[in-house]
């Protein structure tokens, strides 16, 4: 009787056991799939840095993820971003940010007036037009306490128009070139 508790006992403790890895596992599967979809939120976004450190934690994980392994390709294929200039100017906030009727160079002087007043001079941002045809669309605009950085793709989006943050500009090209 005694063999037959201790081998009940023995099948008890395997199952038990069995279960707390099955859960384990899961909670593992579970926190993977978390920080995937995390780092998928940040690159649809845009914020490709963030998205590459949690994308690759995915990776370490589960080399075999295939979307994580797609995103990543995505992310490394894009044209090095300075990290530096955009992370500066997404720091700007602007307290009030109207336009009517401005063309898209009219709006980015504007904008650069403000970002100037907002920083005391500290931060003073350089864009470049790179098609004058950018500037045949009447822009009208209304914000308030946006980053600067926001305001720039919401320019970029009523213009048409694509940007590149190089070192030292932001420059807005036609979406074709």
């Amino acid at each position: 009787m005694k063999t037959v508790h201790a081998r009940i006992r023995t099948c008890a403790l395997i199952i038990a056991t069995g279960c707390s890895l099955i859960t384990v596992v899961s909670s593992a599967a579970d926190d993977i799939n978390k920080i995937f979809q995390q780092g998928r939120t940040a690159y649809y976004a845009g914020n490709f840095d963030l998205a590459r450190e949690l994308l690759n934690k995915v990776h370490a994980k589960d080399p075999r993820h295939f979307e994580t392994n797609a995103l990543l390709g995505q992310i490394n294929a894009q044209p090095k971003v300075e990290a530096s200039l955009q992370r500066q100017y997404a720091s700007v906030v602007i307290p009030k940010f109207t336009i009517t009727d401005a063309t898209l160079q009219e709006s980015l002087e504007f904008l650069g007036m403000l970002s100037k007043k907002a920083t005391g001079d500290k931060v003073q941002p350089n864009f470049i037009v790179k098609s004058p045809d950018l500037n045949k669309t009447s822009i009208t605009l209304a914000l308030t306490n946006v980053p600067m950085t926001e305001a720039i793709r919401y320019l970029a989006d009523m213009s048409k128009s694509k940007t590149t943050w190089d070192k030292h500009a932001v420059i807005f090209s036609a979406s074709a070139d």
